[in-house]
């Protein structure tokens, strides 16, 4: 995949680092035939999105193959507030109308919360290095394994191993999705992606 352009962003407000960011992945393909006219105008698209209030930045990605040239478009805000007023704002409508394919394919766009941007199959362009990834699960997994060795393991001694194995995974499971790592993301969002406010 080919890099045509990064475009920076003003820096998100101080306030917004600490409620989790979105990122949003958007494909489209287009006619190499047509591929000047929709570049220009997604290039005016994209100094809109950046002066867009709660924007972090975006990237725009190339690949071409049989005649069509797939573009994607990936957006970043600051906050789940941000993004939502910029779905409801007219600079949207006029972004949707423009780049968004005329039959949208199931999964063109894909948006995701936090640190499911380090799950995708490939990471995201602006994606922190994956050792600060490696450090931050490593503080998540640490306080878990202990917590759950100091005081789940003993009460499920009695069970077979394979139960009290399963039991325990689905505990660091959830445990992790839904509390511990949402919790880390936030506390170490300047530490994780430290460029947002350089731009």
């Amino acid at each position: 995949m080919e890099i045509l352009y990064p475009v920076s962003t003003a820096a998100p407000r101080d306030n917004a680092l600490a409620h989790g960011s979105v990122t949003v992945l958007v494909d489209r393909e287009v006619p190499t035939a047509q591929e000047a006219g929709f570049l220009a105008t997604l290039e005016g698209l994209l100094e809109a999105f950046g002066r867009f209030p709660g924007t972090t930045g975006s990237l725009v990605f190339r690949r071409e193959a049989a005649g069509q040239v797939t573009f994607s478009v990936l957006q970043r805000f600051a906050t789940e507030a941000d993004h939502d007023a910029w779905l409801a704002s007219p600079a949207f409508a006029r972004w949707r109308e423009a780049v968004a394919p005329p039959e949208p394919a199931p999964g063109h766009v894909r948006r995701y919360s936090g640190m499911e941007a380090f799950f995708v199959s490939a990471p995201a362009p602006d994606a922190p290095p994956r050792w600060k990834m490696a450090v931050v699960l490593f503080l998540a997994v640490m306080p878990m394994s202990l917590a759950m060795s100091r005081w789940v393991a003993p009460e499920l001694a009695h069970l077979s191993l394979f139960t009290g194995s399963l039991l325990t995974s689905v505990g660091m499971v959830i445990a992790m999705t839904y509390a511990v790592v949402p919790l880390l993301t936030r506390l170490f969002q300047p530490w994780l992606q430290p460029s947002t406010r350089a731009r």
